[in-house]
């Protein structure tokens, strides 16, 4: 179903539509919930994105925004957390990055600037749907967890609650490395998270990670000084980032509200996290706590 939907988004070819669906939107069934709808962006800056709305949206439930790994398995993520949005009343919206505009997503600040594209879709789904997205809940598995922690960096504003997952590695909110290891302001990258890190430090964030997700695989970014600073695996740089951000918090006087959870049975799997590791559940109590 994935794949017949990305095809259906990235060539604009308008694919059979649900009855009382909106003329313009391609719907398709997902098992015994709702629909996830396949949207192009209203404007050229911004990206395609797949939407879940529940049966009863809630005008006060800030929507979940949801970023997908290197896979861009964006549908998945939006029929995943249908459950979530039953649940809580929050709009779904699951972006999808170009791996030709937007190579490199996860660096945020790099290439296509993916948190001004991601800022301009959110603009154009508010517009067609009529939900606020002056603030929401960022989630993100593996690259689009590089890219969530790194966009609450630079737009802690706009971040409500944080969950991130299964990051290969992360940019931590320290002042002893340039970006995007850490956040040294001797650039103008690192001057700009500095500028904003208090407010980062202040989103309640959870970070989770698969018990099993210890392979250094081919698409776990590998350097001496990663592996000397970080860890070795996902499950050790989720851990040293965790601790990194407490610290931090402490050392600027901010009462962080941090949670480090290892998700069981899981590797390195968005679905396995979702169906062994009980990741769905935890972010349903996660992003409930906030609303």
């Amino acid at each position: 179903m994935a794949a017949m939907i990305m095809t259906a988004v990235l060539n604009a070819i308008p694919a059979p539509a649900q009855a009382g669906t909106p003329a313009g939107v391609s719907a398709y069934p997902v098992k015994d919930r709702g629909l996830v709808v396949a949207r192009l962006p209203r404007s050229s800056h911004g990206v395609p994105y797949f939407l879940y709305v529940p049966a009863r949206p809630r005008a006060d439930a800030m929507p979940l925004v949801s970023v997908h790994g290197i896979s861009r398995n964006a549908p998945e993520h939006a029929a995943a957390f249908g459950p979530l949005a039953e649940a809580t009343g929050k709009v779904v919206i699951a972006p999808r990055f170009s791996p030709r505009g937007c190579r490199r997503y996860q660096r945020v600040l790099e290439d296509c600037r993916s948190d001004k594209a991601l800022l301009t879709t959110l603009d154009g789904a508010a517009a067609d749907i009529g939900v606020a997205v002056d603030r929401f809940d960022l989630f993100g598995f593996s690259g689009g967890s590089q890219f969530a922690h790194r966009f609450a960096m630079l737009h802690p504003e706009r971040v409500n609650r944080l969950a991130l997952a299964s990051a290969g590695w992360y940019t931590l909110p320290t002042r002893h490395y340039p970006f995007p290891v850490a956040a040294a302001p001797d650039s103008p990258r690192g001057a700009r998270l500095q500028a904003t890190l208090a407010g980062f430090l202040a989103i309640p964030t959870l970070v989770m990670v698969g018990e099993h997700d210890t392979v250094r695989d081919r698409t776990l970014r590998r350097s001496h000084l990663l592996d000397r600073r970080q860890g070795l695996t996902r499950v050790e740089r989720a851990a040293h980032f965790a601790r990194t951000f407490r610290q931090a918090a402490d050392d600027a006087g901010i009462a962080a509200d941090l949670r480090f959870r290892t998700l069981p049975g899981c590797g390195h799997s968005f679905t396995e996290c979702v169906d062994k590791g009980g990741m769905a559940t935890l972010l349903l109590d996660w992003f409930a706590a906030g609303s």
